[in-house]
């Protein structure tokens, strides 16, 4: 008896004091309020903070924005909702940024300009972890100082190919021998997410065994629910941070190489380094993944080509064309026949037929001919050739309800609402 009250004991001094109080909350859809305090004191607590973070995951809530002197937004399935009835002061705010980050020097780091990027997690009673991933930026406040910090709700499960709506075709296209992989999107696309899901099918592959190097900034799935459930399986995965354990992806990369693995994870290909060290890792008979920001897939292309020095950007196009297999672009679009958000996706393989194309042609009309290919503006196609459209996903989509005219318009043009939704005149 005094055993079990020892551990009871010991089990809550673990969990985050707090997130016990934390539910769900309503949510005023006409007055954009989603209030996650039922009553909320003069001056926020750290308790209070993480019961609001925590009832605002329960509430649905992807991310939390929280600014000096303003109310604390909640996103939920894509729409803003305030979070609290009064404004946060400066200094409720810095206590919330020292607790997130684990230390009082953020504010200093804030000041000297930098940008930090880590994670978050708060202990829950059932013994699970709530991870977050948080940005804190220096924004114009009342004195000038200000700080905007946003959390990212991470899934306590890595997500699933079910999860992502990912098909077998696209599966079989995104899982090669080697080369690169691009997800693209904008921020909050659910890039992450649909590679988590992709490296939970690679670590799940029984038959396959594969050791893959992930490097992030920050970690934002751990896989240890899919490592520990496993039978069978001797894949493994090890996990760096940028600024934690590596002082960045470049270097990451170049590390990774000593590791022999079979598959690397690049977080995101944000600037030279990065993308020279993917690309050699590529070439040298690595599978690698990694993420960049763009709205389709010329652009994607052209993004990545952009980073490179005019005197080098011909012979990297070329290396880039070369160690290419599949590029995608995702966009996650707002329902409106139920809550949540359907994601859209427009996407190119890369052949042999393809490649030889582009490297025949000036890189300046690479985005006229990726476009012709994406839309399927092309002759002779081949078996092995794959793409995918934005308009070929959103219109279907806006012609059964499912989205409005609105994002289908944004994403589709004109083309992709020249037909009503079903039961409009």
């Amino acid at each position: 008896m005094e055993q079990v009250a020892k551990s009871s004991s010991v089990s809550s001094r673990r969990i985050s004091k707090g997130v016990e109080l934390s539910r769900v909350f309503p949510v005023d859809i006409a007055n954009r309020e989603a209030f996650m305090l039922e009553h909320e004191p003069s001056r926020i607590t750290v308790e209070d903070f993480r019961q609001l973070l925590m009832s605002c995951v329960l509430s649905g809530a992807s991310d939390v924005t929280i600014q000096s002197d303003m109310q604390p937004r909640a996103e939920i399935h894509g729409i803003l909702y305030r979070a609290t009835r009064k404004p946060w002061s400066p200094s409720e705010v810095d206590m919330v940024l020292m607790e997130v980050y684990g230390g009082s020097n953020a504010r200093t780091e804030i000041n000297g300009m930098k940008v930090l990027d880590f994670s978050y997690e708060l202990n829950l009673e059932d013994g699970s972890k709530q991870r977050f991933r948080v940005n804190a930026i220096g924004i114009y406040g009342r004195d000038g100082k200000g700080v905007e910090i946003t959390l990212r709700a991470l899934p306590v499960k890595t997500p699933d190919l079910a999860m992502v709506k990912l098909s077998n075709i696209e599966l079989a296209a995104l899982k090669p021998k080697d080369g690169i992989i691009i997800i693209a999107g904008a921020t909050g696309s659910g890039k992450s997410t649909t590679m988590a899901a992709i490296t939970r099918s690679q670590l799940e592959d029984v038959d396959h065994p594969v050791k893959i190097v992930d490097i992030q900034a920050p970690i934002e799935y751990t896989f240890r629910d899919v490592t520990n459930a496993v039978r069978g399986s001797s894949s493994t995965i090890g996990q760096s941070e940028v600024h934690k354990h590596i002082p960045n992806f470049a270097e990451g990369v170049r590390a990774a190489l000593r590791r022999k693995p079979n598959i690397i994870n690049v977080g995101e290909a944000r600037d030279f380094e990065t993308i020279h060290a993917a690309l050699e890792a590529s070439l040298t008979g690595h599978l690698v993944y990694t993420t960049t920001h763009a709205g389709n897939v010329p652009d994607a292309v052209r993004r990545l080509l952009s980073v490179f020095p005019a005197n080098e950007r011909d012979a990297r196009a070329f290396d880039l064309i070369s160690a290419m297999r599949f590029l995608m672009v995702q966009h996650l679009v707002p329902r409106i026949d139920t809550p949540g958000r359907i994601p859209v996706r427009e996407y190119l393989r890369f052949t042999p037929r393809l490649k030889e194309k582009l490297v025949a042609a000036d890189i300046n009309e690479w985005p006229s001919m990726l476009i012709d290919e994406v839309h399927g503006r092309i002759e002779n196609i081949g078996e092995e050739d794959m793409c995918q459209s934005l308009l070929q996903v959103v219109k279907p989509l806006y012609s059964k309800g499912m989205i409005s005219k609105n994002d289908a318009f944004v994403l589709g043009g004109l083309a992709a609402v020249d037909t009503p939704p079903q039961g409009e005149l």
